[in-house]
């Protein structure tokens, strides 16, 4: 981030200037960055939970806690302590802190394949095998879906499927959390010039 603007050809002060700021604010913006990612997977997971009150196993949120404490692990290490410059005390010394940021990142990418996994298997896979029909004169001409009843008096009604919108919910939850660990983690400078 702090050489994106080194390519720019610019012949008056306003390069260095936006230079100096991005290399001074680097740490800034990647913490606000990543914490406004992360807050918004919690919101996202959040509001479509409350939205759609159907029943949902509890089991499907353990993805967002895996990738929430796998932000935690990524990020309380410093760089210095996984290349060895910094770290050589401790317990297991530069191999320990590897093996924690491992599992800080099996956590997390776990987090966003078993979000993936729950969106296809829980989700998608199940509104493809609902007796369903495309609606034949559907919205902005969109087809919409007819989910067919087992009543008495078989009506159809044509509504798009709130289950699959919660399946993306889970997915993007996880995507968004990750992605706040990576910015977190790598967009910010260990110099302690640099450091706010």
């Amino acid at each position: 981030m702090s050489g994106c603007l080194d390519r720019i050809d610019c012949d008056c002060e306003c390069r260095e200037k936006a230079t100096e700021w991005c290399k001074k604010s680097r740490n800034m913006i990647s913490s606000i960055t990543a914490g406004t990612l992360f807050g918004l997977g919690w919101w996202v997971i959040i509001d479509f939970t409350v939205l759609h009150a159907e029943p949902l196993y509890a089991a499907y949120y353990i993805c967002g806690i895996l990738s929430t404490v796998g932000l935690f692990m990524v990020n309380a290490i410093s760089t210095g302590q996984v290349t060895g410059e910094t770290y050589t005390d401790g317990c297991m010394g530069r191999r320990g802190a590897r093996i924690w940021f491992f599992f800080g990142f099996l956590f997390a990418f776990g987090g966003l394949i078993g979000s993936l996994w729950i969106l296809i298997q829980k989700f998608l896979v199940i509104a493809a095998e609902d007796h369903t029909v495309a609606c034949p004169n559907g919205t902005n001409g969109s087809t919409l879906l007819i989910e067919s009843h087992n009543d008495t008096d078989n009506t159809q009604t044509c509504s798009d499927d709130p289950h699959v919108a919660q399946g993306v919910a889970f997915f993007l939850q996880n995507f968004l959390i990750l992605l706040s660990t990576l910015i977190f983690k790598f967009g910010r400078t260990e110099d302690e010039e640099d450091s706010f």
